[in-house]
């Protein structure tokens, strides 16, 4: 018999979701000391992993409303519970494809909220946020509350045109800036968000603003720790073994290889993505939940303008300033992918002071990479056509000659005009497809005399593939025996397969290709 649970499925309201008697992950005795240990702050945690709904508790917590909060930890510490005049502003709900969409979204807010306070009917927003934080203190008696919900999401809506971007970003730092004005009036306030950009900074006005973001000791404000994990989802594991026709214990490992392992600091416990665990308990079934609720359309759009090399994504080095701050993306993805929680942290190296990145776990991973492969992999080159059992049969048994034919008649119907950097082009195309197929492929693998373009492992192979543009497919087999590319693997039992290839710029499809196999 299944235990009937109500799991707060798209609700992000604490108080209907403590009214409503759905499951609540108790993170009130964090909520509280954030509450009451700073007073500007900022937050970056990717999408749909809580943050909509901290704000929430904030806004319940300050409004003086105890009642919800009966039996949660924050009662161990709250004995005045002051009511606070709460503005709350959530830009995520648009698409900021114009500079007014972004005021209108702004002035709907000042309007309802200057029917209840006042203000002034000012043409200016900055002027009328700050007439109206006046406003509010001046009538209710306490110092208000300003929280605002997803901040960035007109800047990423606008990254792939740098104009609109600047234009987006000077309003919004027209508007936050008042923040700072009007200290005196201000009790706390909370921004959050996916990103924190640093270039003209919509923050420059606002230079008090603490960044929690990889403070250890909020590490777990968002998401779901193994310790809560197995506290408040033991009756969910329960049902969810029994659906199945698993153990509890065989439950708990997929849930974990699926969803566990963000971090976002340098040290702290892993944490679930809330989304994706409360959707899998809900339907009793693993799934890519967190993708399938919103396509990272703004990242496909920065890796067509740029010449990234994904392969290089996993065990990245980055420092704390740079993930901290997005800067030239056009330079750069990792931070990005960081933040927006397609990366996440999965160690620290002391010598040179970095954190190290990764994907998360499988949902991550597969998401991704499936991702961009169905926006490149377009319909009239759709990989079905090919059946990619095959290519997994070709890699997995050794058939680097079949592979390759196939990749042929993949790569000609995909087609690169636009590309200039050829090698770096379908080095990214192999790495998509090849991660896709769910073996591991990294690009620009470095060894002791130089870097082998391509390196695919498959648990009785490693293919080193050499890419070449208008060369010979003789002269990229060469190139790996001559800097030997595959001696690292030299203890390595696998069979090592060596493959040069000759890539046409007429065509804009592999020319021809050479195979050695070393043992």
């Amino acid at each position: 018999m299944q235990k009937t649970i109500k799991y707060p499925i798209g609700i992000q309201t604490f108080s209907e979701i403590i009214g409503g008697g759905y499951l609540y992950v108790d993170k009130t005795a964090e909520v509280y000391k954030l509450a009451n240990n700073s007073k500007y702050v900022f937050l970056s945690r990717p999408r749909r992993f809580g943050k909509s709904l901290l704000l929430s508790t904030l806004q319940s917590y300050f409004e003086g409303k105890k009642e919800l909060f009966e039996g949660l930890a924050i009662c161990e510490h709250e004995s005045e519970w002051d009511m606070h005049p709460v503005l709350r502003f959530d830009l995520s709900a648009a698409s900021y494809e114009h500079p007014r969409v972004l005021e209108n979204k702004i002035c709907s807010y000042l309007e309802d909220y200057e029917k209840i306070y006042g203000g002034s009917d000012s043409p200016e927003i900055g002027d009328r946020f700050r007439r109206l934080i006046t406003a509010a203190h001046m009538q209710h008696g306490n110092k208000v509350v300003v929280l605002i919900d997803e901040y960035d999401k007109p800047l990423l809506d606008t990254l792939h045109d740098t104009s609109l971007n600047d234009t987006m970003r000077s309003r919004l730092r027209g508007f936050y800036s008042v923040l700072k004005e009007c200290d005196e009036h201000i009790r706390f306030a909370m921004l959050t968000g996916v990103t924190k950009f640093a270039k003209v900074s919509v923050f420059s006005g606002l230079n008090n603003l603490k960044d929690i973001s990889l403070l250890p000791e909020y590490n777990d404000i968002c998401g779901i720790t193994e310790l809560e994990f197995h506290k408040n989802f033991q009756a969910s594991l329960i049902n969810f073994s029994q659906a199945n026709g698993i153990t509890e214990i065989e439950a708990a490992d997929a849930f974990k290889s699926y969803y566990d392992g963000y971090h976002f600091a340098r040290k702290g416990a892993d944490i679930y993505n809330p989304f994706s665990t409360l959707n899998a308990f809900a339907d009793n079934e693993l799934g890519g939940y967190w993708f399938a609720s919103g396509s990272p359309s703004y990242l496909i759009k920065l890796i067509e303008c740029n010449n990234y090399t994904l392969g290089k994504l996993e065990g990245s080095l980055r420092t704390k300033e740079e993930l901290s701050d997005l800067t030239d993306t056009s330079l750069d993805i990792v931070p990005l992918l960081y933040q927006s929680g397609y990366l996440t942290i999965k160690g620290y190296e002391e010598m040179t002071e970095s954190y190290i990145l990764g994907f998360p776990n499988k949902e991550v991973s597969n998401g991704f990479w499936r991702s961009l492969a169905n926006h490149f992999f377009r319909p009239s080159a759709n990989a079905s056509e090919f059946s990619l059992q095959n290519f997994i049969r070709d890699l997995a048994l050794g058939d680097a000659d079949e592979f390759m034919i196939r990749m042929k008649s993949l790569f000609a119907l995909l087609g690169s005009e636009s590309e200039s950097q050829k090698e770096v082009h379908f080095q990214n195309i192999l790495t998509i497809f090849i991660n896709m197929l769910g073996f591991k492929a990294t690009t620009e693998v470095h060894s002791s005399q130089g870097r082998s373009d391509v390196e695919i492992q498959t648990p009785q192979f490693v293919y080193i593939l050499e890419l070449k543009v208008g060369k010979s497919a003789e002269e990229a087999i060469a190139q790996i025996h001559d800097k030997g590319y595959a001696d690292k693997y030299g203890a390595d039992p696998r069979e090592k397969i060596l493959i040069g290839i000759n890539l046409s710029p007429k065509t804009r499809t592999v020319s021809d290709w050479k195979i050695d196999r070393v043992k």
